[in-house]
């Protein structure tokens, strides 16, 4: 009997390490996958800069390439572990934020929504990079969400930081910290006269940052 329930249990331990292996497996390639289509995306800027590309081309490229780029990650959890888990734009999915007993009404969104088998679970606001004008304003807009019964988690993706510590500790106790994280994929703070987009100045992609943003999301998707 008792070799019988030592062979359950390590017929149990097996499974679970191969589980474990598998799921490793799947992150390794999502985390992979994005690093390279994150360096992909940065060296086209530079390429494009290089061809003299107008700052305004170039500040509206930079902001639909890290909003795809953000859709790209979360498509990769759905493509590798198979689960109906989908980013959509927050232009494409409105909400109807209605005052009680009134008609009065307000479309609201930010940069992307996130589903899980159709329910509404999450919001990234994306930045090339965060100040706090940016940050206000994404507070801002959690803060309607959270107001109208939107049960979700409140993101913000950036490239760079280029907000004052002190700043964001006031906005995050005047907002009674609504943003449930800040995902920063470069290191330093932001120098508007040295652009990330000219080759003089471009950054390496802070891997460690870029995994911590994939296992959040992982622990999101996978581990509810």
């Amino acid at each position: 009997m008792e070799k019988l329930i030592d062979d359950i249990y390590n017929i149990s331990l097996t499974a679970s390490a191969r589980e474990d292996s598998e799921d490793s497996d799947k992150l390794n390639n999502i985390i992979e996958q994005c690093y390279n289509e994150l360096n992909n995306i940065m060296d086209n800027w530079c390429k494009n800069h290089e061809e003299n590309y107008s700052g305004g081309k170039m500040r509206g490229d930079r902001g639909e390439h890290i909003e795809k780029f953000v859709k790209f990650v979360v498509n990769k959890f759905s493509s590798e572990y198979g689960k109906n888990i989908y980013a959509v734009k927050g232009t494409d999915d409105k909400k109807k934020l209605i005052i009680p007993g009134t008609k009065i009404e307000k479309d609201h969104q930010v940069d992307i929504h996130i589903y899980i088998n159709d329910i509404f679970i999450a919001v990234i606001e994306c930045k090339a990079y965060l100040d706090s004008c940016y940050y206000i304003r994404a507070c801002n807009d959690f803060k309607l969400f959270n107001k109208f019964g939107y049960d979700i988690k409140k993101y913000i993706f950036a490239l760079e930081d280029s907000i004052k510590e002190e700043t964001k500790v006031f906005t995050d106790y005047e907002y009674d910290n609504i943003c449930d994280d800040i995902f920063y994929m470069l290191d330093g703070k932001r120098s508007s006269n040295k652009p990330i987009y000219d080759k003089k100045h471009i950054k390496k992609i802070n891997k460690e940052k870029l995994t911590y943003f994939i296992k959040s999301l992982h622990k999101l998707f996978i581990n509810i």
